[in-house]
Parts: structure tokens; sequence; C-alpha cells
């Protein structure tokens, strides 16, 4: 054999090697291009969570006017979706009383929604200016039910918030029903006058 040939027949496992690397390269990139992911990483579901120290007016003092309106901030991790809120007076689950209207629905707009914190603007018919009330703002993404005041106070998976408020012309807390929840039980006369005329 020629001097020529023998090159080249000891040249053929490292060419063989050579073009093996080049195959398995070629080979992985066109597996990653062959398999491109169509599914979109999805935010998972999270209770959207009231900021009660925002909140108007504010939940830590008796109410001695009542409000046009209350506004509720509320942080979403999404704030692109859609949430559920419900207002009441005096919820009672054992009469299933207390919803004042209709549970209402909030989406996404430029307007309403500033970063992660969607704002709620809720109006509440006057309750009977001669005892004192209880009021609640329910958040929810949804709520269990829509049809009676008992299911429409309880969040579906994965939870909700509350915002609470207590409100008396007189600027106590005499009468007021059950404080479990916005407001400390301590509170004398005194403060709540002083800083309830919201």
């Amino acid at each position: 054999m020629k001097r020529t040939g023998r090159r080249i027949v000891s040249a053929l496992p490292a060419l063989a090697a050579v073009a093996a690397c080049v195959i398995v390269i070629v080979a992985e990139d066109a597996c990653i291009l062959a398999q491109p992911s169509g599914q979109v990483l999805r935010i998972p579901e999270t209770r959207p969570t009231i900021l009660h120290a925002s909140t108007v007016p504010s939940e830590t003092s008796v109410l001695t006017r009542w409000p046009q309106t209350f506004v509720v901030p509320v942080e979403l991790i999404d704030p692109t979706v859609r949430i559920a809120y419900a207002a009441f007076i005096d919820f009672d689950s054992l009469r299933n009383d207390g919803l004042v209207a209709q549970p209402s629905h909030s989406d996404f707009e430029q307007a309403n929604t500033v970063g992660g914190t969607r704002t709620l603007t809720v109006a509440i018919p006057e309750p009977d200016p001669g005892r004192c009330h209880k009021v609640e703002i329910v958040v929810a993404l949804r709520l269990a039910s829509e049809d009676d005041a008992k299911h429409s106070h309880t969040p579906d998976a994965p939870g909700g918030d509350i915002a609470t408020w207590f409100y008396n012309p007189n600027g106590d807390l005499g009468g007021c029903p059950a404080l479990d929840a916005g407001i400390d039980a301590s509170l004398d006369a005194a403060d709540a006058s002083e800083g309830g005329t919201q």
C-alpha cells in the first residue's frame, strides 16, 4: 500500500470521531428547535389581600358619619384577574341576613389598577342611624354563592379577605355586633369620637 493510502486509512478514525461530534451537536440543536414549549407560564391563583391600613374610611375607629363610598384597595399577585366582592351590614349567618346588594365583580382596567393594587369604590346605603352597625366588604376571586347572604360571605378557594367598620353616630361601641375583626375592643368612646368623623 502506498504511503498516501496509509495516511488516509490512519486518518479515518479521527475523521469519524469529528463527524460524530458534529452530528451530535447538530442533533442536539435540532432537538431543541424541534420541541418548542407551547405552554405559557401561568401565575397560580392567590387570594386577594385588602390593604387594611389604606381603606377609606379607616377601619380603626368608629364611624360617626356615613361615608358616600367605601374605598377598598386590594393587592393582587396577578393584577389582571377578575375579583368578586359583596357588602354586608350586620351579617348574620344563622338568619342568612345582611347582604346589602347582589355581589359585584371588578375586572382589570387601567383606571382601577395601579401596579398590583386594584381599588374598589363601593356605595352602601346608610342603615338606621339609631343604633350601632357592623359593615363588611368581602373580597375574593370567587364567592361560594351569589344567591344568598351566607354563601356570598364565604370566599371560594383560594380564599379572600374582609374589611370591617363599625358605624354609630354616638361614637361608641354600645350595642355593636360582635367585635371579631377590624377594630380594637379596648377603644373607648372618647378615642372613637375623636377618630370617627370620617
